[in-house]
């Protein structure tokens, strides 16, 4: 069973996006392409670990993302974080055979 989606109200996205912003400057997260220089390309928040494993809207978790990176990553981890998660459960299981 899935958790509906909260939705936003223009405010609180506008004013996520504004923090967004000025910590990650005005490109997309994912392509580093800029939104300025392409002003259809249409940007959109993205939660960087998927909203079903954290469900919540808080700004360490969001980017912006064009619309385009945004529906490739889909619903799924990106694959630097399964790098860091697998490093770590490995390093924790050596730790543990020593």
């Amino acid at each position: 069973m899935s958790t509906p989606r909260v939705s936003l109200t223009v405010e609180q996205r506008t004013s996520l996006q504004c923090r967004l912003k000025e910590r990650d400057g005005k490109r997309c997260f994912y392509c580093a392409r800029n939104f300025r220089a392409r002003p259809l390309r249409r940007k959109t928040l993205d939660h960087y670990i998927p909203h079903w494993l954290w469900p919540a809207w808080e700004v360490d978790n969001l980017v912006l993302a064009c619309e385009r990176c945004n529906l490739a990553k889909g619903d799924v981890l990106p694959w630097p974080l399964v790098w860091l998660l697998l490093a770590t459960f490995r390093q924790t299981e050596w730790e543990m055979a020593a």
